[in-house]
């Protein structure tokens, strides 16, 4: 592994926060995770991230719930894919994977035609949610390789 990235996962449910925030707590803590309430959150934190003087761990991967109040995740994923990378931060080639209660086809196509990385639907269960998480954060920060910023 090299230096590790944190997670951001973007979800408007404090109930769903509070869960998965006792996932990570007891069964995945190697893996630093950062919790918004909304896109806006998360937006106005990237932006405060791309300011030269930022030292704070940057992030390797966004969980992003599709469905949320006033800027739902689709239109995070968009404005994300749109903003220009520089030499700090790529917000175009982050890894973004979607997550939606729903299994709806043609808003699974919307988000991977947006740039999502990928698609899942929230397990009910604890232990199949669990599992799911440790399977997504495995792959996208410990085996895959995103582009170097240096």
């Amino acid at each position: 592994m090299t230096d590790r990235k944190e997670l951001y996962i973007v979800d408007d449910s404090a109930d769903h926060r509070f869960v998965l925030e006792n996932i990570f707590t007891k069964f995945l803590p190697q893996y630093p995770v950062r919790f918004f309430e909304g896109a806006q959150d998360l937006y106005h934190f990237l932006i405060l991230q791309s300011a030269p003087d930022y030292k704070g761990i940057l992030p390797g991967l966004i969980i992003l719930d599709l469905k949320m109040p006033s800027i739902n995740g689709y239109e995070l994923l968009k404005l994300l894919r749109k903003t220009p990378d520089n030499e700090k931060t790529q917000w175009r080639s982050l890894p973004v994977v979607m997550m939606s209660s729903e299994y709806a086809p043609q808003e699974i196509i919307q988000c991977y035609q947006a740039g999502a990385n990928s698609y899942l639907t929230k397990p009910l269960i604890f232990e199949e949610l669990r599992d799911v998480l440790f399977t997504t954060c495995q792959y996208w920060l410990d085996f895959n390789r995103s582009p170097s910023l240096n």
